[in-house]
């Protein structure tokens, strides 16, 4: 805790807009068929546990540096997995909007996100944007059970 300090990182904002591009693209221009309308827990603790897991990762990865680690886009082995899961993530989302919407991408959609927050803050060394992660993809994957059951 003693290493990290607020400012702003230009990485952690790179991972951030890689992530929110594609989710902004399916508010303005949703497809259809669009299985992810509606998307949201009947529990309210879910519901707004993952609204909030969700922020706070985008204000950590925004504001929240280890001064030990240099402010550069990273090269280390948890930044790349970092990108590839986002880099899946946006295939899923090709997938997504030419109609193939199967609950195989649909839980790709829901894991690769809270993965590349994760690798992220290792990457990073900043791990409470890991320990928001790990807590984003229970809610993230409670929310998408209870709307896309598995069986």
């Amino acid at each position: 805790m003693k290493n990290l300090r607020i400012r702003f990182s230009v990485y952690g904002a790179l991972i951030v807009a890689l992530q929110a591009l594609p989710n902004i693209l399916w508010a303005l221009f949703p497809p259809v068929p669009n299985r992810l309308a509606g998307n949201a827990s009947s529990v309210p603790f879910i519901e707004y546990g993952e609204h909030m897991l969700g922020v706070a990762i985008v204000v950590l990865l925004f504001f929240l540096v280890n001064k030990t680690v240099p402010q550069k886009i990273h090269r280390s082995a948890p930044a790349i997995v970092g990108f590839a899961a986002i880099a899946l993530y946006w295939l899923c989302w090709v997938l997504y909007f030419a109609g193939i919407q199967s609950n195989a991408v649909l839980y790709s959609m829901v894991l690769l996100p809270p993965v590349a927050f994760f690798c992220a803050g290792l990457a990073q060394k900043v791990w409470p944007v890991s320990a928001a992660s790990a807590m984003f993809l229970a809610f993230h994957i409670t929310v998408a059970l209870e709307n896309y059951p598995l069986w």
